[in-house]
């Protein structure tokens, strides 16, 4: 009885385990948002829960209140490329886990509720079961359970954070690699007679990255607003972080503004990028290197671990025995 006792809770904190390091999968959006009606967003999960609607009204009070935190998170949400709003000229991202303030802060408090209470059960439920047999007491796992099950809150009310920062780590990254030789096609296309803004439009056609979705997005601006200024300060303000396309975004407007020649600038801007591509990819090929070694190291201690130290400790614990 024990012994079965023991197997289930291995499997229950493997399938724990597993739950916590899986990655999720992209959530799928395929969704005309134009033809949905406002009752068939609401969110099924709350239902008539007075708890989960009090989770769900305490995350939109948090996004709406106007401190730093939310300035960064709203930040990252669109360097990401995961924010979205009415008025927005994209659709959503369909990989995004959340897409603005209210659904960040409703993952975190939700998640943070949902694991560590189903981390404090299951505690509680092994040492009920231990207790009932006379094989445990139940105060050390009552202890347990609040320690282990505040701590799981923590982690999975702070996961979020670390997803969304990730992520705008990423995209920025890729940008500023896309750039490298994006920014030369946009110099070849402007020496070839063509004005900067028939050249963006030109790449917007294009295949690409996360580079040519920000020139598409910019282009969709200029055609609402019929103003550059207004489409490089939405260019701007969506990659924050990233000087090079920062800079890139006030040349243009510059260029717009008073006029003059936009070409010794993308030479300068595209030599820039192309010396930060390769310093990435050189960067990025020495992790790879110290990646390859750490399984190599693992599997040397594992099987020295195996076949020397494991013996030797048997051994000695024979002689000591006997």
């Amino acid at each position: 009885m024990v012994e079965f006792l023991v197997l289930c809770a291995g499997v229950a904190v493997f399938l724990l385990v597993v739950g916590f390091t899986m990655p999720a999968a992209p959530l799928k959006r395929d969704l005309d948002l134009s033809a949905v009606r406002n009752r068939q967003l609401r969110p099924r999960s709350i239902g008539n829960s007075k708890t989960m609607r009090g989770l769900a009204n305490t995350g939109v009070q948090r996004a709406q209140q106007t401190n730093a935190q939310n300035a960064l998170y709203l930040g990252q949400l669109k360097r990401a490329n995961w924010y979205w709003a009415p008025g927005e000229p994209a659709m959503p991202n369909p990989r995004a886990p959340f897409w603005n303030l209210e659904t960040l802060w409703s993952e975190k408090l939700f998640g943070g509720l949902v694991y560590g209470t189903f981390v404090a059960l299951l505690l509680l439920m092994v040492g009920l079961v231990l207790t009932l047999l006379g094989l445990a007491s139940l105060l050390p796992f009552v202890v347990g359970a609040l320690v282990v099950g505040g701590g799981t809150c923590a982690m999975s009310f702070a996961a979020p954070d670390e997803a969304l920062r990730g992520a705008a780590f990423r995209r920025q990254r890729e940008i500023s690699l896309e750039m490298g030789y994006r920014l030369s096609e946009l110099r070849s296309d402007v020496l070839a007679g063509s004005t900067i803004q028939r050249a963006i439009r030109n790449m917007s056609r294009r295949p690409g990255g996360p580079f040519v979705e920000e020139l598409r997005r910019a282009v969709e601006v200029l055609d609402i607003t019929k103003d550059d200024t207004v489409a490089m300060d939405q260019l701007i303000d969506r990659n924050t972080d990233n000087d090079l396309i920062v800079e890139f975004a006030n040349n243009l407007k510059l260029v717009s503004r008073q006029g003059g020649q936009i070409s010794p600038v993308l030479d300068v801007l595209a030599d820039v990028a192309q010396q930060r591509m390769k310093i990435q990819i050189q960067s990025q090929a020495r992790r790879n290197l110290q990646e390859m070694t750490r399984p190599i190291g693992l599997s040397s201690l594992l099987i020295t671990t195996m076949l020397i130290i494991v013996p030797t400790v048997v051994g000695l614990v024979s002689n000591l025995t006997f």
